[in-house]
């Protein structure tokens, strides 16, 4: 740099910190004044709504090319996602074939209709905004902190809800929630004076009398014990177990609500589901000998000392669940994200210790296993 440069942007440089200060103290002014209407009946000036448009797709579009992109089965998550969009995003931003609510209308900016909108973007950026939410528009970050998995499902409905007719979406939406025809036994009976929770959420994902999960991922309630049921609602509750879909739920229901629906559940006796996927049985017989016998060299205690007939009350059930929910536990656990309770730091230790391989292994062979009841029933008819 030559010396008269030098000295022109020495001579440039206390005009330019004086134009800065300048701008701060006007946009101070401004800000102070309150000349400017933030009244969302106001709307924006067309400069403003540019502008705002742009920032907001542009930072979308740059932060979310990191994200890792997984397969996605469409089958097995939408009934999955649709449950939590019905319960969480319907009330913003509409269900097929109805109009917006009106309140929400009048947001600045106004939710998009998700049947339009949702395809102008990737799976990579409706997952960044679903996970991260965006900023002065209402749309909050994802409650359950670490739960990427549950993230995708809610990508994987936004992809398919572009083709759904109202008929689709409510199929997927309601889930379970229209075919329990044991509703005299149902604790929403109890729940009487207690009208912030739809009464019906837990159908929209889990088993009934007669119906299995809506979704892999979600786990077989009936047959759990009480205690155990009572616990994770609890921790569900007290944000020490993370589920953006049960977090927000379990944050609705006080003392006896959580009784009433652990002992409706651990009353329920529901069909066992069949494997559509054939599994090695050198995967199962791995299974079965880390369920039977754990892996001493990794000190791997055997499962079944905990998880079998004889466990604890306040333990779950394995046998009987699905394969990806087992498979999708351990990973939770694996990353270290149940660790905040005595119960979550004694199985993220156990699951830090086991390879992919017997990860998979362990839930192949639970998969296939029959719960106690219906081991029972089938003796009986032998």
């Amino acid at each position: 740099m030559t010396e008269p440069l030098k000295i022109r942007l020495r001579k440039l440089l206390p005009w330019a910190l004086g134009f800065f200060a300048g701008g701060i103290v006007l946009v101070l002014a401004i800000a102070y004044s309150g000349i400017f209407n933030i009244a969302a009946t106001a709307g924006h000036p067309a400069w403003l709504e540019w502008l705002l448009a742009l920032g907001k797709e542009r930072s979308v579009v740059v932060n979310s090319k990191p994200v890792d992109v997984p397969e996605l089965n469409l089958t097995e998550l939408v009934p999955l996602g649709a449950a939590h969009f019905h319960g969480g995003c319907a009330t913003c931003h509409r269900i097929p074939g109805q109009p917006i609510n009106p309140v929400y209308d009048q947001m600045l900016p106004p939710p998009p209709n998700l049947q339009i909108h949702a395809p102008m973007w990737t799976r990579q950026q409706l997952f960044w905004m679903v996970r991260h939410g965006i900023q002065f528009t209402g749309m909050p970050s994802w409650s359950g902190q670490g739960r990427d998995d549950e993230v995708w499902a809610v990508v994987a409905f936004l992809q398919a809800l572009p083709l759904m007719g109202e008929e689709d979406y409510l199929k997927y939406a309601n889930g379970n929630s229209k075919v329990n025809s044991q509703a005299q036994n149902y604790p929403a009976n109890q729940f009487a004076g207690k009208g912030r929770i739809n009464l019906t959420a837990c159908d929209r994902c889990h088993d009934t009398h007669d119906k299995q999960p809506t979704s892999p991922y979600v786990p077989s309630l009936g047959g759990q014990d009480s205690a155990y049921l009572k616990r994770t609602l609890h921790e569900y509750r007290e944000d020490l177990r993370q589920s953006g879909f049960m977090e927000p739920i379990a944050a609705e229901l006080d003392d006896k609500h959580i009784d009433n629906l652990a002992d409706y559940y651990a009353s329920l006796t529901v069909p066992v589901a069949k494997s559509v996927q054939p599994v090695s049985p050198a995967k199962v017989e791995l299974g079965r000998q880390l369920a039977e016998h754990g892996d001493r060299l990794r000190k791997v205690p055997a499962c079944l000392s905990c998880h079998g007939v004889n466990k604890r009350p306040d333990y779950p059930r394995l046998a009987g669940q699905s394969e990806h929910y087992i498979r999708q536990q351990l990973q939770v656990l694996q990353r270290g994200i149940r660790a905040k309770t005595p119960y979550g730091a004694i199985m993220t230790t156990i699951a830090k210790r086991l390879t992919e391989q017997q990860a998979e292994a362990a839930a192949a062979f639970f998969a296939g296993q029959l719960p106690a009841d219906h081991k029972a029933a089938e003796s009986l008819r032998r």
